[in-house]
């Protein structure tokens, strides 16, 4: 591999969440990610850091999430009407975890 030139030269997703409610920029709205194969170019991607298989993100997470999406609608960053995927609708993955697919399932625009 070429040091200067690697694969991608930063996380792969839009964004990050964390168990706070701390939302942490990866690529941002306007850059292309590196997150979701064939994806990539027309979709952004929000990572919930932890796992969540067993348990769900703290309601923290889960409504900074929500806003954020809400923010890129009223940014004009996404369509009003948007859809939204969870990673292993789209990959194979268990990304982003049974109980939290299970969650955003039931969220607006699935």
């Amino acid at each position: 591999m070429d040091n200067k030139n690697p694969p991608w030269s930063d996380i792969g997703y839009s964004f990050l969440v964390d168990e706070e409610g701390n939302i942490y920029e990866g690529r941002g709205w306007d850059r292309v990610g590196a997150h979701t194969l064939g994806y990539n170019d027309d979709g952004l991607a929000w990572a919930y850091i932890g796992s969540y298989t067993s348990r769900l993100p703290s309601q923290a997470a889960i409504d900074a999430g929500k806003k954020a999406i809400a923010c890129g609608v009223t940014l004009g960053k996404l369509k009003s009407g948007y859809t939204l995927r969870g990673h292993r609708d789209v990959g194979t993955t268990l990304c982003p975890g049974d109980k939290l697919y299970d969650d955003v399932k039931n969220w607006p625009h699935y």
